[in-house]
């Protein structure tokens, strides 16, 4: 297995990650956890081989896919020798480049034909006329995505802005405390925030709290114990939930397994 990332300079606020992963016929079979990352992304996988499964429901991944926000891992399963390569949005870029409800894809990996046709037929000639071409494709990609046009409001840069909040406190808040950012009701926030990022604000704060936990934790800056604290868990038992909610598993469990890929990215 092979995960590489190229530059994204210039491309912020809207692509944060242009990335390529390749299995071998050594890899194969290959299984793993995903843990949700908080970002959306489209992938183009180029061969048969690659599905997902979500609450025993698999789904073939070929071509190209929309991957919404999820709010618990999945299973990421490769069968045969594959390519794709993807792009990483920032939580607020793909509603801004379809004005479509991002919320219709949570949870799911949908074909991009289905869910953004428009943006299908930009973007399918790119992936197909740079199929072997690594770097032709990541230069065709940041120069697409330099001149696209995204459409913003005042909805939005308000969402940008409690995105903003919630990642500089590592998703220690609350969806009260976002409020006293905003002239928003709770329901409006909560419509709003769902229809433009995928998942309601406590969600999200949920999940970027235990992501940045996670990270921490594979990249050895500090003991877990430690980090339970950190992160505001009232106890061992609360970190414990919280952990078999995004893992399906048990923390001991997760620990005592190999983990390579989810390694890999968490360490990104």
């Amino acid at each position: 297995m092979t995960l590489k990332y190229y530059d994204t300079t210039n491309l912020n606020p809207i692509v944060e990650e242009l990335f390529q992963l390749t299995f071998s016929k050594e890899d194969i079979p290959f299984q793993s956890t995903v843990l949700p990352i908080c970002f959306t992304t489209i992938t183009n996988i180029y061969s048969k081989g690659q599905s997902s499964v979500y609450k025993k429901t698999e789904t073939p991944l070929i071509g190209l896919i929309a991957t919404g926000q999820f709010y618990e891992s999945y299973q990421f399963l490769v069968n045969q020798e594959s390519n794709s390569y993807g792009i990483t949005f920032h939580p607020t870029a793909l509603h801004k480049i379809t004005n479509l409800d991002i919320h219709k894809l949570t949870n799911k990996h949908v074909p991009l034909k289905a869910f953004a046709p428009k943006l299908y037929e930009l973007l399918n000639p790119i992936f197909l006329t740079h199929k072997d071409d690594a770097k032709g494709l990541t230069k065709s990609l940041k120069k697409f995505f330099l001149e696209l046009p995204i459409t913003t409001n005042k909805t939005t840069a308000l969402i940008d802005k409690l995105i903003a909040i919630i990642h500089k406190k590592e998703g220690m808040l609350n969806t009260y405390e976002l409020l006293d950012y905003i002239d928003f009701s709770q329901k409006t926030l909560e419509t709003q925030f769902k229809k433009i990022v995928g998942l309601t604000p406590g969600k999200y704060i949920r999940l970027h709290r235990f992501l940045k936990l996670m990270r921490k934790h594979e990249g050895k800056e500090i003991d877990l114990k430690d980090l339970i604290h950190m992160y505001n868990y009232y106890d061992h038992s609360h970190f414990v939930k919280d952990f078999k909610h995004f893992m399906k598993q048990s923390p001991k469990d997760y620990f005592k397994s190999e983990n390579a890929f989810l390694n890999e990215y968490l360490n990104k």
